[in-house]
Formats: C-alpha cells, structure tokens, sequence
C-alpha cells in the first residue's frame, strides 16, 4: 500500500487477551461485545492518514491486498501513554450547572473532550481524559481486503467516509470523462451540520485522485402527496 491509496480493512482488537473491539460480528456475538448500533464488515480507511491507531497505519504500508498480519503494539503506537495532565478535577457545580448527576464510572464530554469521572469527593469530581486503553499494549489481527480502484467506487467510498449517515443504495454516481455527477435524495443532507464544508471536503478528494474537472451534487426532492383528511 501507499499513502492515499483508498484500502478496506477488517480487524479484531485484543487487550489482556480480551476482544474489545472487531469488525466480525459472528465474533463480536460470540465474544459477548455486540453492539447493534454498530456497522459490521471491514471498514474503509485513506491510508496514512490517521484513521486508524499509528501502528495500524504504519502497518498499512508494507501490506498487500489478502495480506494478514498479528500485531502487539506498544501503548505509543496504539492508545497512547497514560497523561496524568489528563486527569483532572471539576467543581460539582459546574455538573450541577448543566444538570448532571454524576455518576462514578460515568462518560462525560466537557469542552469537547470525553473523559469517565473515576471519583466525586466534597465538592469536586475527578474525571480521567485519558483513552480508556491509554497505557496498553494491545494486540490486533489485521487484513487487508481490498484498494479500492474503481472510480464510481472511489466516489462512493469517499462518501461513505465523510458523510457516514448516507444511505449509499440511494445515491446515483456518474463518472464522465470529465465530470462526477452524484445526485442525492435531499432529505439525507437536511439533518448534516456544515454540509457545504463537507461537500467541499468530498469533493476536493475526488478531484485529488480523479481525471475530471468538475464535480456536481445534485439535490433532489420529490413532491409528497397530502395525506387525505
């Protein structure tokens, strides 16, 4: 592989010998870590662009297609080092102040990072910002499945990347000779946040690795019959 190349990956993560996190889902049910709300089967990944942990990503470059690989990676290739500067203590009243009870053992989003309060004595709760598996050596059994070469494929997977709620069966991708046209029902995109950035973001990367000079996102929205009183 190289850097850029478009690649799907499949994986089981291992930590103490225990599975906690797979893109398997016969072996998510058997390992009793199934979760429905997740998309099983391997994932699509840009190499070398931090997707996945370091030791991943750095993995990804000497693999081929087919290509499987048993990794134990250092806690600075993977999570992290555990940083006491993570873990820090906040007023219960600022809890209060947004009407959270906290819990021990509780996950919690302040200031755009997400932590676990691991403790609340007199007045003031401590909360660890640190990856939950920060300090671990883990182990991954990884495979390469595919590159993704094809450019009505390339399109659609660079959706599915950046605009993961899409429902790709209902999106139309035509790649002329100089032109992509996708044409997306529009009630997809009304719930996105920032979806002018992220056309152009989506965009960008077609006309990165496609010969063409233009892309087109076309909206469309189809009359809905009254329901009758």
């Amino acid at each position: 592989m190289k850097k850029g190349d478009i690649v799907k990956v499949s994986y089981s993560g291992y930590v103490d010998g225990k599975l906690f996190d797979t893109t398997d889902e016969e072996l998510a049910k058997k390992e009793g870590i199934y979760n429905p709300g997740i998309r099983y089967g391997p994932v699509t990944v840009i190499v070398g662009q931090g997707m996945l942990i370091p030791g991943l990503d750095e993995a990804l470059l000497e693999m081929n297609v087919g290509e499987e690989k048993e990794l134990e990676l250092p806690p600075e290739k993977a999570f992290g080092k555990r940083d006491p500067s993570k873990i820090k203590l906040i007023p219960l009243r600022e809890f209060k102040k947004h009407k959270i009870t906290p819990v021990v053992g509780m996950p919690v989003t302040i200031n755009n990072q997400v932590g676990k309060i691991v403790s609340i004595n007199g007045g003031r709760v401590l909360v660890d910002f640190n990856h939950e598996l920060a300090g671990k050596t883990v182990k991954y059994i990884f495979k390469v499945e595919e590159v993704v070469e094809k450019p009505e494929d390339i399109v659609k997977e660079l959706l599915k990347l950046f605009i993961p709620t899409l429902n790709i069966d209902e999106i139309k991708v035509e790649v002329g000779e100089k032109e992509v046209n996708i044409t997306v029902p529009g009630e997809m995109l009304v719930p996105l946040r920032d979806v002018g950035i992220i056309k152009k973001v989506v965009a960008d990367e077609i006309l990165k690795r496609l010969d063409v000079e233009k892309v087109s996102f076309i909206e469309e929205f189809e009359r809905k019959d009254e329901e009758s009183q």
